[in-house]
């Protein structure tokens, strides 16, 4: 192989791994980070030189020619490599200036031939050539000189102001960076001037120049900047704000953060009094002052330490000023003290009362919210002890609080009653917790609540549970308890009375399902309306359940907790006196339809008497009314024979039989009756008056109202409770002196002692035609034995 490819791919690996170990021993340090650019660059031109030498044909090594186009990049890092050794910070435009012309003359190196004509094959392989009378070759090579040169000047000067490890820090640098430079100016520029070809070393030295520097990182972790540098950097990023002044107290020196402070720049600092930025009160060196900076448009409140700055002999050089700015430190102070008094305010208010103990358990302090719970001031309670304190409990809470609260721990809790100064006991709920430092126990913070009226509660609750529970082992009727489990319904609790209903235990099935605990319940009505209950949550009563071998009233409540409670009441006796009851009112039904059946045939047999008697009659008018009245009674029990309701009759049944039975019993066709009766009942005692009234008032209108043809109206209103008979006719009337009780017709007067029998109010009218107007209530009941 190619001796000079040998050379290069080894000066390759070189660079790349001295530039990787520098990076790895301080990635943090700028310079480094600067070097192992150069490293990586010196590392890639390496490669490309490997690639030249090794090309078999022209079109290959023109190739890594223009693959070298990085090496004008090289000579702005080591300025920058530079300017960072020596504590120069370089600007964003002085690395502008510098990298500017490299990129420029990089694009070119790619792009033409203006810089690189192309590869030439000499005796050690292929190599490139310049581009002869080239400008910008010739500007090429005059800016990478002056940039190297800068580079090794400063450098040196460095190295000749530096003592001691400096100087040995600057001599490593100046020969790692001198080799590459003095490399590349004999083998690229003044020995092919003078008409020797010899092959380019300036990669090769390159990367010996990165070994000794990373040799020179390995023995004396380079770089160590300057107690100076180190210094000058401190100052530049520090965030306090720094002036220095000569002992006549003019200003030399501000740092960025006294520019960033005030608003101005340092100029405007410069051979100005300090007294003029800075407000003393009285201006002493060596201790800390509260003082005003002179900002932009405001004087801003500082806190200013002043100390003298030395010459190397100890003799005094001037004055320093450093500080910092206390208005974050001022509104610290006024949200804290906003925050205590929004902490004294809540305090003075709160429901609860907080308190401290020290160590020896003697309250360290005290909220005022303390006097509404113990009834006793505050500040009368600081500084006493725990247990001169056990004097103001309840007797009977003393030992108890004494042992819980006076044993160290991570925490108490307790509740006792507290006396006030009136003499009454109220309880109260203590917690504490412990403060600690560096572990161990000081005191306690703790917190007193007011729980009397919860306490009160709280026993009334018990008292009520245990009155609720004995109610509900004592109730005659069974209760059961269940709860859904989203498919079924299982038992949560039963009563004793439930137990002995059901002839199963609550233990042996609490917290099965129903179905399966109670498969009588579950197979009845109930089940139905645990379902409804379960959908709709209101309450369900079940009059009569048949349930086994009982019946049973069922009541289903849902609670507020989910559970759904089944009350049972055995009716199953009950239902036993009224299916015996029942049985004997059918008797009773029976035997008075019966009677009713009777006193209708009774009637009929003394109808039918009279019916004989008529024959022998002289006059058998009085015997036809009569035995029309006696129809008339006969019909009422006819019709509760035969209705289903043995107290009441339907009086539009009745009356349609009643006026039909008049109508046939005169035989007169061209007379007819018009009935129109609602639907309305009458008990027995107002409806066979009320007969006989309809049957003698018809009777006398077929009597006397007509002599041909003519027309009755039989009508029966009701309106609230009160009813209205209205019986008319259009016959030829009644006399204008017609007065009802002054009529010598037994019928008439029969009508008129019937309304008074049903305490009802009747009105005629004789004028075009009769009319009698009826008003009445329904009698009630009297006894009739």
């Amino acid at each position: 192989m190619n001796p000079m490819a040998i050379i290069s791919i080894t000066a390759f690996v070189v660079a790349l791994v001295s530039g990787v170990y520098i990076f790895v021993k301080n990635p943090e340090s700028r310079f480094n980070r600067a070097l192992l650019l150069f490293s990586a660059l010196i590392a890639y031109l390496s490669l490309t030189d490997f690639g030249l030498y090794i090309s078999e044909s022209y079109m290959m090594a023109d190739f890594w020619v223009r693959m070298g186009f990085l090496w004008p990049i090289v000579v702005p890092v080591i300025l920058h490599m530079v300017l960072l050794f020596t504590g120069r910070r370089p600007t964003m435009p002085l690395l502008a200036v510098i990298y500017a012309p490299a990129v420029v003359i990089a694009a070119l190196e790619l792009t033409t031939d203006l810089i690189t004509a192309g590869p030439t094959m000499t005796s050690w392989g292929w190599t490139f050539s310049a581009a002869e009378n080239s400008l910008p070759y010739q500007i090429s090579n005059i800016w990478g000189f002056i940039i190297a040169s800068v580079a090794i000047i400063l450098v040196a000067l460095h190295w000749r102001s530096s003592r001691g490890s400096d100087r040995t820090q600057a001599h490593y640098l100046l020969t790692g960076l001198i080799l590459p430079v003095l490399a590349g100016v004999l083998t690229d520029l003044v020995l092919p001037a003078a008409g020797m070809a010899v092959p380019s070393l300036t990669d090769p030295s390159a990367a010996l120049g990165v070994s000794i520097i990373a040799y020179g990182v390995m023995r004396f972790r380079l770089p160590i900047l300057s107690p100076l540098n180190a210094a000058m950097d401190i100052v530049r990023n520090m965030n306090t704000f720094l002036i220095i002044t000569d002992l006549g107290l003019n200003i030399h020196y501000v740092n960025p953060a006294t520019e960033r402070l005030t608003g101005r720049r340092a100029a405007e600092f410069s051979g100005r009094k300090v007294t003029e930025v800075l407000k003393f009160d009285e201006l002493s060196t060596g201790s800390i002052m509260e003082s005003r900076l002179r900002g932009k448009d405001e004087w801003i409140p500082v806190i200013v330490s002043a100390g003298h700055v030395h010459g190397s002999g100890g003799e005094h050089l001037g004055l320093l000023f450093t500080g910092s700015d206390m208005r974050p430190i001022l509104e610290m102070e006024e949200k804290l003290r906003r925050r205590e008094d929004r902490l004294v305010l809540l305090t003075e208010h709160m429901a609860d009362g907080l308190g401290e103990f020290d160590r020896d358990f003697n309250f360290r302090y005290l909220s005022p919210s303390v006097k509404k719970i113990t009834g006793y001031d505050h500040e009368m309670l600081t500084g006493m002890s725990a247990l001169d304190f056990m004097d103001y409990l309840h007797p009977d809470d003393t030992e108890e609080v004494k042992k819980l609260i006076l044993t160290r721990g991570e925490g108490h809790r307790a509740t006792f009653r507290i006396r006030r100064p009136d003499g009454n006991y109220r309880w109260v709920e203590y917690v504490d917790r412990p403060i600690r430092t560096d572990g161990d126990i000081e005191g306690y913070v703790f917190g007193l609540r007011d729980i009397h009226e919860h306490k009160l509660a709280e026993e009334a609750l018990i008292v009520s549970k245990e009155k609720f529970r004995e109610l509900f082992r004592n109730m005659r009727s069974g209760i059961i308890a269940v709860e859904s489990d989203g498919k079924g319904f299982r038992v949560k609790s039963m009563n004793p009375a439930a137990e002995r209903m059901e002839g199963v235990s609550c233990a042996a099935i609490q917290g099965m399902d129903l179905q399966e605990a109670l498969p009588e319940i579950w197979n009845s009505p109930i089940r139905r309306a645990l379902q409804e209950i379960r959908e709709t949550g209101e309450a369900i009563h079940c009059p009569e359940v048949e349930c086994g071998e009982g019946w049973f009233d069922v009541h289903l409540h849902q609670l507020s907790t989910g559970e759904v409670v089944i009350i049972c009441t055995d009716i199953t006796l009950r239902k036993q006196y009224e299916d015996e009851l029942r049985a004997s009112l059918r008797e009773k039904e029976a035997l008075l339809r019966e009677v009713h059946h009777r006193v209708k045939n009774n009637f009929q047999v003394i109808s039918s008497l009279i019916n004989l008697q008529l024959d022998d009659a002289e006059d058998p008018a009085p015997l036809r009314d009569l035995q029309s009245r006696i129809q008339s009674m006969a019909l009422v029990h006819e019709l509760l024979y035969e209705s289903e309701d043995l107290t009441s009759i339907d009086m539009g049944r009745y009356i349609e039989r009643l006026t039909s039975s008049i109508v046939n019993s005169h035989h007169n066709g061209e007379i007819e009756v018009e009935v129109a009766v609602g639907d309305i009942t009458l008990p027995l005692e107002t409806a066979i008056p009320l007969g006989l009234i309809i049957n003698e008032l018809v009777t006398n209108s077929f009597k006397h109202a007509f002599t041909s043809g003519g027309m009755i109206s039989v009508e029966l209103e009701e309106h609230g409770g009160e009813f209205t008979l209205t019986i008319t006719d259009n016959g030829v009337g009644l006399p204008p002196d017609f007065i009802i009780e002054d009529s010598d017709s037994l019928g008439l007067r029969l009508v008129a002692g019937l309304v008074d029998q049903i305490d009802g109010t009747l009105e005629v009218s004789g004028e075009d035609g009769t009319r009698f107007r009826l008003t009445f209530g329904v009698v009630p009941y009297r006894r009739r034995v």
